[in-house]
């Protein structure tokens, strides 16, 4: 399969968040406070239903007698302290400041969490897989819409801060291509595998703490849970649907 045909979902899906991050960083100094802020809780509420939707399969899995909602919160609780002791949060912060000033509104809660919904998620993982092993990049273009849209949303209010989700994105999906291709010798469809499906779940969680920031209400750290998605596929390995 030629390499343009097994990754073209993701070129489409960077050319897409660039230009919604170019949009929406060109629009948010020439937008009232007032709609933009409106702006951002409208897209944290489509963010918290995509999020209900993400999350579902800890309902469905489960781990022995328990449901995959158990795992889940061990490895919230291990990723979010191992998190806690790198100060992710307050390394990231420290980044942002070092790489210029963001612009107003713009937080590492917001950046963390605009990684997760673009990079992580079902979406990504079927979308990615499937493009690779089979050509097909329906799933991505789909993608590649909603996070046009999201990213324009979103640099309105925290500006050109926002590409740097580019890099890890683009090395992120054609990876995930790359192993398409691989696993299409007949090796199985890798998202049915149990212990994915709860990383992809995990990764859902993340994103309702995005959803709870981008509508101003109480929510714990996104940055400092990352760790949680490498726990994953560990703390996961005993799942069954």
């Amino acid at each position: 399969m030629a390499l343009w045909e097994a990754t073209s979902g993701t070129w489409i899906n960077l050319l897409a968040v660039a230009a919604g991050t170019l949009v929406g960083a060109g629009l948010g100094a020439r937008i009232s406070l007032d709609l933009a802020q409106q702006w951002r809780r409208w897209l944290g509420a489509v963010t918290l239903l995509l999020a209900v939707q993400m999350v579902q399969p800890l309902w469905q899995q489960r781990l022995g007698p328990f449901p995959a909602v158990l795992p889940a919160l061990l490895a919230l609780v291990l990723g979010v302290s191992a998190g806690e002791g790198l100060a992710l949060e307050r390394r990231l912060g420290a980044w942002l400041h070092r790489s210029g000033t963001p612009a107003p509104g713009s937080s590492p809660h917001i950046l963390a969490g605009s990684f997760v919904l673009f990079c992580l998620g079902p979406m990504t993982l079927v979308g990615c897989l499937r493009n690779g092993a089979l050509g097909d990049p329906d799933l991505l273009l789909v993608k590649a819409g909603l996070d046009g849209i999201s990213s324009a949303l979103l640099a309105a209010g925290v500006g050109l801060t926002l590409a740097w989700v580019l890099l890890p994105m683009a090395v992120l999906q054609f990876s995930l291509s790359g192993l398409g291709m691989q696993l299409a010798g007949g090796l199985g469809d890798p998202m049915a595998a149990p212990a994915v499906a709860f990383t992809a779940a995990l990764g859902g969680l993340l994103v309702l703490s995005l959803a709870l920031e981008l509508l101003e209400l109480p929510h714990p750290s996104s940055v400092n849970a990352l760790p949680t998605l490498l726990l994953g596929p560990l703390v996961g390995w005993g799942v069954q649907p």
